[in-house]
């Protein structure tokens, strides 16, 4: 956006003379400041906004589910929540009965397959619509500002909502799950903060720990209260958010999500096998990305591009961002109590408090709450609001120097983010060759706007016209909402049309794209005395009305269920495994010394010794294919070593041999096992030693 005088100030200096090498545009009376990257979020905006347009010429506002992405989000949430509560029932939690429990609930299509494939796909869908929603505030460019804690939040709800979702596809205990336990494993393994590797619980079958299987569960089944109290975090500083759809549009979600569960019941793989390597099955795109990156790059990784993509979403609200505008202010000595400031502003930056000398409450703006939108100042009679960059005298005083000129009487208010926004107009005069017959105002929010400066303005003889944006995630929230509730009579203060008579004054709510339907109305509102509809009439026919219903359908539900049950082709490996997986304690350094401690409990006790690292020399058919040292653990190297190895091996049958050794004498082995055995195809041997029990062949 190039540097421009700002409006406001134009507009406070009425009479002045101002010299622009190029004319202001509406938008920049927006109620925040352009963005980096504005353009092209800008152009996003617009592609969305007519994708959404679309839909609406065939559906009604309240079945469009691109108007209701954050309501279907939250709705779908419900459904999940409530369906997985149900799935307790017939659901085992045990490691051991899990898949079968699982398997005799998909065998009940109409009980509890149908509730678990509910459960599968209101997940799915949420996850839809959360990205959905998040991307069009995105690019509608409101996270920035006071909006930054709803990013935030936004972003951890969808984090949380996907870990549950993880945890969730582990609990079958299938081969996707199986994929998932190891995958976590390795992650988690990364982090300094286990006793010893979680991996080498997932190498047997029999070593499967069945603590963290119902660990796993009990995370799986609390998520949701996290989930629940960040929501309304996200949701703590709008007025009257949209958590849940519009009734129709509920039952018409769930219909579709039955529907689709019907049809396409959720999917079940093989069962686990730590023996066996999974290398195709469906996997879930919404939640089971991660596989790709767990069973190809590793843990380090994972969390390289974890942590990288959360701090470059979290940050974005400041990378992009630049200086706030000025937040609204309260003349308290002007402020009559009328509360109507409270109950309009869309962001709760408004409260009403106690002032010395007054016997009202007057309203308080907290200006970390205000994203300067100008909806107060439409709503305040005596003209105690005041927003600093487009003073409401200063536009009255402004507008009757109009109307006492030669030239238009007709004066258009256009809002910032609506069809008028790229319109150029000369501050001074109010003229645009864009939109002839009319001097323009450019306003934050048409709910900017107050009933008085439209009564002045037509009982001084002009005519008024007043544009509002259109769409379902507008700049300033509710600002268009409570503008038709004002111009229908339904919210105070009303445009009273015993004080605006009829052909005097339109309103009209028109998104970005409609610049050409915006002209034309306009000339249509000059050249007749009638009223005006308030949008374009969308097509209403039976035929569009099923269309775009079979469409909107079609593509969620697709959406929903194709994304769930993409194949999934692991990374290509040796045709068969060999692993050696150890836990050993090298031999002590020195002796150990006593606790240096002045408590009595601790007199006579001794300190744990430091380690030698133990070795570890595997050979197949006499030739040795492994030679590796582990360090003992432990920030003082006086825990066990701890090692995990994987030696690709070819079909057929191997002979295998291991020495650990755990002293100075690196020719010196104090274990050592050998076996015959075979190898199969896709599958992996696994060599498991600990002092206790020795080699163990599985």
């Amino acid at each position: 956006m190039s540097s421009l005088p700002d409006i406001g100030s134009d507009l406070s200096e009425a009479g002045s003379a101002t010299t622009l090498l190029s004319p202001p545009i509406v938008e920049d009376a927006r109620p925040d400041t352009p963005l980096r990257a504005d353009p092209l979020l800008a152009a996003g905006d617009r592609a969305l906004l007519r994708v959404e347009s679309l839909i609406g010429r065939g559906l009604p506002r309240e079945l469009n589910p691109l108007a209701y992405t954050g309501a279907l989000a939250g709705f779908t949430f419900i459904v999940a929540a409530i369906t997985g509560i149900l799935l307790l029932f017939w659901y085992d939690t045990s490691v051991h009965t899990a898949y079968s429990s699982v398997a005799a609930m998909d065998a009940q299509v109409w009980g509890a397959g149908l509730v678990r494939t509910l459960h599968r796909y209101s997940s799915d869908a949420c996850v839809l619509f959360a990205v959905l929603h998040a991307i069009k505030v995105f690019v509608a460019r409101k996270f920035t500002g006071a909006r930054w804690l709803a990013w935030i939040t936004g972003l951890l709800v969808l984090g949380l909502i996907w870990l549950d979702g993880w945890l969730g596809y582990w609990l079958t205990w299938d081969q996707r799950a199986q994929a998932i336990a190891v995958g976590t494993a390795q992650v988690l393994d990364v982090l300094p903060i286990f006793p010893e590797p979680i991996s080498r619980s997932y190498l047997t079958n029999g070593g499967v720990n069945s603590l963290i299987f119902f660990a796993v569960f009990f995370a799986h089944v609390l998520l949701p209260i996290p989930i629940g109290a960040m929501i309304w975090i996200h949701l703590v500083r709008l007025k009257r958010p949209k958590f849940l759809p519009k009734r129709r549009l509920m039952i018409a979600a769930t219909i579709v999500l039955i529907g689709a569960s019907l049809a396409v019941p959720a999917s079940l793989a093989a069962p686990a096998d730590m023996a066996v390597y999974p290398d195709h099955f469906d996997v879930d795109w919404f939640f089971l990305v991660p596989l790709f990156l767990t069973d190809r790059l590793g843990g380090v990784w994972f969390w390289v591009v974890a942590v990288g993509t959360l701090a470059g979403l979290s940050s974005l609200p400041w990378v992009l961002g630049r200086k706030r505008k000025r937040p609204a202010e309260t003349n308290q000595k002007a402020c009559n109590g009328c509360t109507q400031c409270y109950q309009d502003c869309p962001y709760e930056a408004i409260s009403m408090v106690a002032m010395e000398g007054k016997d009202n409450l007057v309203s308080l703006v907290d200006p970390n709450r205000c994203v300067s939108c100008g909806v107060c100042v439409g709503s305040c009679d005596p003209g105690a609001m005041q927003y600093q960059d487009l003073d409401r005298k200063a536009v009255l005083q402004r507008i009757r120097g109009w109307l006492k000129q030669e030239g238009p009487k007709a004066i258009a208010f256009l809002c910032a983010d609506g069809a008028g926004r790229k319109i150029s107009f000369d501050p001074t005069s109010g003229l645009s060759a864009q939109l002839p017959g009319f001097r323009i105002v450019g306003i934050p929010c048409a709910a900017w706007l107050h009933s008085s400066l439209v009564e002045v303005a037509v009982r001084e003889g002009g005519r008024v016209l007043l544009v509002a944006c259109e769409g379902s995630e507008p700049r300033c929230r509710l600002g268009s909402e409570i503008t038709a509730d004002r111009v229908g009579g339904r919210r105070e203060p009303y445009f009273d049309e015993k004080r605006i008579p009829a052909g005097s004054f339109q309103f009209l709510q028109l998104d970005s794209n409609h610049s050409r339907a915006l002209q034309t109305a306009a000339g249509k509102f000059l050249g007749s005395a009638e009223e005006m509809p308030a949008s374009p009439d969308a097509s209403s026919g039976l035929i569009p009305r099923l269309l775009a219903a079979s469409v909107v359908i079609l593509l969620l539900a697709g959406a929903t269920v194709l994304f769930s049950r993409f194949v999934y082709v692991a990374p290509e490996r040796a045709p068969s495994m060999l692993i050696v997986s150890f836990k050993h304690s090298g031999q002590q350094i020195e002796e150990q010394g006593e606790v240096d401690s002045e408590l009595p409990q601790f007199k006579g006790m001794k300190e744990r010794a430091e380690l030698l690292p133990v070795r570890l020399r595997v050979a197949v058919d006499g030739e040795i294919v492994l030679e590796e040292v582990f360090e003992p653990r432990g920030v003082h190297h006086n825990s066990a070593s701890v090692g995990s190895c994987e030696i690709p091996m070819q079909p057929g049958v191997h002979r295998v041999e291991v020495w650990i050794g755990d002293s100075a004498d690196a020719t010196e082995w104090a274990y050592q096992g050998s076996w015959e055995t075979e190898f199969e195809n896709s599958h992996r041997r696994v060599v498991q030693f600990d002092t206790e029990h020795g080699f163990e062949w599985d």
